[in-house]
């Protein structure tokens, strides 16, 4: 036993109620269910009631303290032959029905359960007859975790505990509160410590605790001698760290690292844990001190760090158990004063006011092309900077965005997208309020429909962010703002922790250093559901592009037809990985069949991947310059004289211009998945979709509740639909990309445009 664990049995056995603070992994769960066992062995009468509530803030811990109870008991049963004389149950919100009316009918004397279940023990008619004084009442009351009931939250709490006490307590109920991180104030004695602590558990569980009742680890170095000397540490700088336990314990820098790094000395001789520090403030320190290069002394540590991680103590501890933190902050919003391009000043800081007579104003970026634009709140003539996620107060603020209008080749309404009309030319009512509009602004804000002096001409457009002035990229009101602009603040912070999970897994098997095992905290389980998608959605991704590029290494080119057999056969993935019988004989007809399946998908993901825009912070291979599309004919039809007829500005130009030229309109056809392959027709799709349900798993093959397959979509010429039937897809007009882009090119509209276009096709 651990000191703290022998004084909380002790106190446990003498009645006394009490709370334990010590390091995580400290064994706190023992001071609790030792005694608790031990009572009711002792005293086996309780009726059908339970005689030990143990209460965890989330159900994670539930599950993890009954684990660790059944092993307790699947050991006993086989060391002894006999039952375990202890019954035991979790009860939260993940128990089933058959489970709750079998404990309805015998209750454990043990119950482990959140306090949300708690009180709901205490107002279910069916559930009442768990907690009672009949048979004795509740003897022993633990709520783990101490430190998380806080606030509203620790005050509902605190309530809760009174009303359990009044419906059950015995008369000497036993309050046990554990926690690992309930500390007074950095640098505070260990009177004062457990005097806080002390105060706070009084208060939380309405019973007098007094400092006596606080029970703190207690500390023995690892270390052999005391704190090496200055002439100690320069003479072990340069030598070989010992492989041998007993000699790594005696040796100056691993000494060093313990008291400088592990444990310091208090005030009454007493040892606690220091406060964690940075590897590279240690070094520095270090450095100091000896008079050495800090980046030797960093590697020293490092290798002092990892061989004591490396070395076990008598084969059961690691003798240098250490804790890695890392802190990862997202980038900050960038924010900018309504000024010229010229004379506009920048900030992070998250400041409103600029110099006199000037604001600053969040910034956001089009995804597309980069183009910046200012987040702003409209009310009547005037411009204020819009809060940081946070709503509208007000019903007549208008959110909105604002971009500098350009000084060469102004933006105008002529440039508005050709799908926003009907048939005869008119705006459609979808966006007919989108439409952006000239504002003058000045450097405080204040707008007018005129141009004024001192004031900056700008394109203003309401939210939902309808269409990039840059770029000509538009949207839909279905598409998510974040879809659309980009924010230095809120980029990525998934994927953030996605990349460094997979680092970590990917490390701890390669060095050994570690089991690749991980476990991540969240906050809510919403965020650990998305959390787990997003992991899961990065797998996939990373894995179709990991198979993409290197079957592309071996062959160097591949068409349409050969890419998908290429890339499944360059995942490595077995027909047990995919199957949804995992079982299934890899030479059988079944496994045929599922491969065919499993590639046919992969060939429809491959097309998804490189759709333009739709991983907004995960760019394809293309994007990141690790892929290159071409097109078959597309070098005899830039060299053909009858291309270049078509128009007397094709003929003026070079092989590699007609060569861009085309290349740049298939591209935007392929990025807006307007291509004709059979995994994109929609029938196809739905056979594929009932033939993954058959035979892939859960994992590769498709979401049942969510269609995910996207058919092909087209370009078509506005108006040569039928009679009463609107043209889906995107438009070629002259005011399309497309038409834009040609029409800048070779410089023709109206009737030569479509002419041109016709003969192009």
């Amino acid at each position: 036993m651990y000191r703290h664990q022998e004084e909380a049995i002790r106190k446990a056995a003498a009645g006394e109620s009490f709370v334990v603070t010590s390091g995580t992994g400290s064994g706190k769960s023992l001071c609790y269910f030792l005694p608790i066992v031990d009572s009711l062995i002792r005293n086996p009468r309780t009726e059908e009631r339970v005689a030990a509530l143990v209460v965890y803030p989330m159900n994670a811990l539930v599950n993890s303290q009954c684990q660790a109870l059944e092993t307790l008991k699947q050991r006993y049963e086989r060391r002894t032959g006999q039952p375990f004389p202890v019954t035991f149950a979790r009860y939260t919100g993940e128990t089933k029905e058959e489970a709750r009316e079998a404990m309805r009918r015998n209750p454990p004397k043990i119950l482990l359960t959140n306090y949300v279940m708690a009180e709901l023990l205490l107002v279910r008619p069916e559930d009442q007859r768990f907690l009672d004084w009949i048979g004795g009442g509740l003897r022993f009351l633990v709520f783990d975790e101490l430190h998380t009931y806080r606030g509203r939250q620790g005050a509902d709490v605190a309530m809760l505990v009174r009303r359990l006490k009044e419906r059950c307590a015995a008369p000497r109920l036993v309050h046990i509160g554990t926690s690992a991180t309930m500390i007074a104030r950095q640098g505070a004695t260990s009177l004062e410590r457990r005097q806080t602590v002390a105060e706070f558990a009084s208060r939380f569980f309405g019973h007098s605790f007094s400092p006596d009742q606080v029970i703190e680890e207690t500390l023995a170095p690892f270390t052999e001698g005391r704190a090496p000397s200055v002439e100690e540490l320069q003479a072990a700088l340069s030598e070989p760290l010992p492989q041998e336990a007993a000699a790594f314990r005696r040796h100056p820098i691993v000494r060093y690292v313990e008291h400088e790094m592990g444990i310091e000395a208090e005030a009454d001789g007493r040892l606690r844990r220091r406060a964690p520090r940075a590897l590279s403030e240690v070094a520095q320190s270090l450095a100091k001190t000896v008079g050495a290069e800090v980046e030797s002394c960093a590697e020293r540590l490092r290798e002092v760090l990892v061989r004591g991680a490396a070395l076990s103590d008598e084969g059961r501890h690691r003798m240098l158990a250490f804790k890695l933190h890392q802190f990862i902050s997202q980038g900050r919003t960038l924010y900018a004063t309504l000024e010229s391009r010229e004379q506009r000043e920048f900030s992070s800081e998250g400041q409103l006011q600029a110099s006199e007579g000037k604001f600053y104003f969040p910034v956001k970026f089009c995804r597309q092309c980069g183009q910046d634009y200012y987040h702003v709140l409209r009310m009547g003539n005037r411009f204020e900077p819009h809060p940081i996620d946070a709503e509208l107060e007000q019903e007549e603020q208008c959110a909105g965005y604002l971009m500098l209008a350009p000084t060469d080749g102004d933006w105008s309404p002529d440039q508005l997208p050709e799908e926003w009309y009907d048939a005869n030319g008119k705006l459609r009512a979808t966006w007919r309020d989108r439409v952006p509009q000239p504002v003058w602004v000045r450097p405080d804000g204040a707008c007018s429909h005129e141009p004024k002096e001192g004031a900056c001409k700008m394109w203003w457009q309401p939210e939902p962010f309808s269409l990039c002035l840059s770029c000509g990229e538009f949207y839909t009101a279905r598409e998510r703002e974040f879809a659309k602009l980009a924010s230095l603040s809120s980029e990525g912070r998934s994927s953030a922790t996605t990349m460094l999970a997979t680092a970590l897994l990917r490390h701890a098997k390669r060095t050994q250093a570690a089991q690749s095992k991980l476990l991540t905290f969240t906050d809510n389980r919403q965020d650990a559901s998305f959390q787990a998608g997003h992991f899961n959605d990065f797998v996939h991704v990373m894995l179709l592009r990991t198979a993409l590029y290197s079957a592309l290494r071996n062959e160097k080119a591949l068409t349409f037809d050969r890419i998908a057999d290429a890339v499944v056969k360059a995942s490595g993935l077995r027909i047990a990985d995919i199957a949804k019988n995992a079982q299934l004989d890899p030479n059988s007809q079944a496994a045929r069949e599922t491969w065919k399946v499993f590639t046919e998908l992969t060939e429809y993901r491959l097309y998804e991947d490189l759709r333009r825009g739709w991983r907004v912070v995960h760019p394809n291979l293309e994007q990141a310059g690790l892929l290159r599309v071409e097109y078959c004919g597309l070098d005899e039809l830039s060299q053909s004289e009858k291309f270049a007829a078509l128009h007397p500005a094709l003929n003026q130009m070079t092989t590699e211009e007609r060569k861009a030229l085309v290349k740049a309109i298939l591209n935007q056809f392929r990025r807006k998945l307007a291509i004709q392959v059979r995994v994109l027709d929609e029938t196809v799709q739905k056979q594929l979709r009932r033939r993954a349900e058959q035979y892939l798993n859960e994992f590769w093959g498709l979401d049942p509740d969510f269609d995910e397959l996207r058919q092909a979509s087209r370009f078509v010429r506005l108006g040569q639909a039928r009679v009463g039937r609107d043209a889906e897809g995107f438009s070629l007009g002259e005011r399309s990309l497309i038409g834009r882009f040609l029409r800048a090119r070779l410089g023709i509209s109206g009737a030569a445009y479509w002419q041109f276009l016709d003969e192009f096709s």
